[in-house]
């Protein structure tokens, strides 16, 4: 006599539309043997004696093929998926360099398409936001298949001005765009210090002379007269304290100073840009008891994508989607409704995401993560709707096995 759990999980299935052959293929990978397949089979169908003459045979055998073909066409046909389609995606790896290096970052080229194969035109861009002006640019062509990351690089010009830029990355294909952003700040590097760079650091006993450095010759400490304007030497016995020209830090602003000396030159001093946070975690901790302050800390930000990744991380923490739709950036905003739907547990939040294949990532981390297959009509792309409708029937079955006979 066969499991009870087992015949109703086949009548189950074949109220849902799916064929016999289907089901027993199915059982059959989950260790049911043959014959107790087809006894629950026989269980579940009645059987009729019809007594036929051999013209009805014919007819009923041409309509069965006619019939079975239409199925086979319906069930076989090829998914209308969109020929190309692409995910951008960039992660910082040196986003903070001084003028003359190179920053360096990560891009994360995904096809969700049907394409197997296809050229795109990448161009990357450091943009002033200031001024919206390309400080730099790089262009490439990649043919993409399923997925590719890549580290890259770009030389940042020596005569870059130091503040806060945006790398920009746009890759172009069929008419269509794909865009990421990365923030990027342009800091000048701290001089190295040196044996001969005129200054009285490292342990040295006096400019650029003992300890690590040269023996001084003659130059003696207590020549010293701790003016870092001047040259301090011996000379024949007698102290001598020539001064250096230009030096900063004597209340002169010397011909060569304008763009190194803000303390003697202040008129030569950078346009300054508006302060930003070192990161968000300040913000964040803010978030937590004054929502409204970090808000206001987060409206101060001039950067756009900056702004947006703070109120972002305000939603995150509150919980609150209503912080997303103050967000500029489809992406960010995006990500912002993704991460609240995980965190909150709410499926319905998905349906804010604007962008298909964002939409479609966020019901799938409910199905895989929790096994919430009440998503699966949402979910856009047909492959992975039958993924989650697969996903559903394998859980219902490994259910049924496990009920007491």
């Amino acid at each position: 006599m066969p499991k009870k759990s087992l015949i109703d999980y086949i009548k189950k299935q074949l109220k849902k539309g799916y064929d016999v052959s289907s089901i027993r293929n199915v059982l059959l990978k989950y260790g049911y043997s043959g014959s107790e397949i087809d006894d629950a089979i026989g269980s579940t169908t009645i059987r009729h004696e019809i007594h036929l003459s051999r013209t009805s045979v014919f007819v009923v055998v041409l309509i069965l093929v006619f019939l079975t073909g239409i199925v086979l066409f319906l069930r076989y046909k090829p998914v209308q998926t969109p020929s190309n389609l692409l995910d951008l995606n960039l992660e910082p790896i040196a986003t903070n360099v001084a003028p003359g290096q190179s920053i360096a970052f990560i891009k994360e080229l995904s096809n969700l398409g049907s394409a197997k194969r296809y050229d795109v035109v990448i161009k990357q861009e450091i943009i002033d936001p200031l001024t919206n002006e390309i400080v730099t640019q790089k262009i490439e062509t990649r043919a993409i298949e399923t997925f590719g990351s890549t580290q890259t690089k770009m030389l940042i010009p020596d005569d870059t001005k130091t503040g806060d830029y945006i790398l920009r990355a746009i890759v172009e294909y069929e008419n269509k765009k794909a865009v990421a952003t990365l923030p990027v700040k342009i800091a000048r590097a701290a001089k190295k210090e040196t044996c001969f760079d005129g200054v009285k650091n490292q342990d040295e006993e006096n400019i650029d002379c003992g300890g690590a450095c040269n023996p001084c010759n003659g130059q003696a400490k207590e020549c010293n007269d701790n003016n870092q304007c001047t040259d301090d030497l011996v000379e024949n016995g007698i102290c001598s304290n020539k001064p250096i020209e230009p030096c900063c830090g004597n209340n002169a602003c010397e011909s060569q100073e304008n763009d190194d000396c803000l303390a003697d030159c202040p008129k030569a001093a950078e346009p300054s840009f508006p302060a930003l946070p070192e990161d968000l975690d300040e913000i964040k901790e803010a978030a937590r008891a004054n929502p409204l302050k970090a808000l206001q800390q987060c409206s101060a930000i001039e950067v756009p994508d900056l702004k947006d990744e703070c109120i972002s991380s305000i939603g995150g923490v509150q919980r609150d989607k209503s912080y997303c739709a103050r967000i500029s950036n489809a992406r960010i905003k995006d990500l912002c409704y993704s991460g609240i739907a995980k965190s909150s547990n709410d499926n319905s939040i998905c349906r804010d995401i604007s962008a298909d294949s964002r939409k479609d990532s966020c019901y799938m981390t409910f199905v895989l993560d929790n096994k919430d297959y009440s998503v699966c009509g949402s979910i856009i792309n047909n492959h992975l709707r039958q993924s989650c409708e697969s996903l559903k029937q394998l859980n219902e079955l490994s259910r049924a096995s496990q009920e007491p006979q």
